[in-house]
């Protein structure tokens, strides 16, 4: 099981063609879209011109990646491991964002993956499984 980070689920929006390849790769029933990353995504339409086309045609790629995969909202587990990696970021002196945070949390209370071309900041969260997708993008 995978779940796609904010940074790849706007590579499928744009219909970026690595990333598209990337997700064919994947039995969708095994591709998971969380409610951190829709969030992120739906602030991300909210700042572009409402009914203007580039919106819409996002909005659409959205809702066509939405209905194709599986859904995962956060929950208390992902909740209880968010406040673990934190503290533990916190006290490392070594923070990322939050939504990084809740998205990679996501994933370890599913036991699953996170896709992702921010590996730099993911990595700092302990036991979380990584697919690197800007491997892809150098080919």
């Amino acid at each position: 099981m995978i779940v796609l980070d904010t940074n790849v689920v706007s590579a499928l929006m744009h219909r970026i063609p690595a990333a598209l390849s990337r997700l064919r790769m994947s039995e969708p029933v095994d591709v998971v879209l969380c409610s951190p990353v829709a969030a992120e995504i739906h602030y991300g339409l909210s700042r572009l011109a409402a009914g203007s086309r580039r919106r819409d045609m996002l909005a659409e790629e959205y809702a066509r990646l939405r209905d194709a995969v599986a859904w995962a909202d956060w929950t208390e587990v992902a909740a209880s491991e968010f406040g673990r990696q934190k503290a533990r970021l916190e006290a490392r002196g070594s923070t990322i964002q939050d939504m990084d945070i809740a998205i990679g949390s996501v994933a370890l209370a599913l036991g699953a993956r996170v896709a992702t071309y921010n590996v730099r900041h993911l990595e700092r969260l302990e036991g979380l499984s990584i697919d690197d997708w800007s491997e892809s993008r150098r080919t």
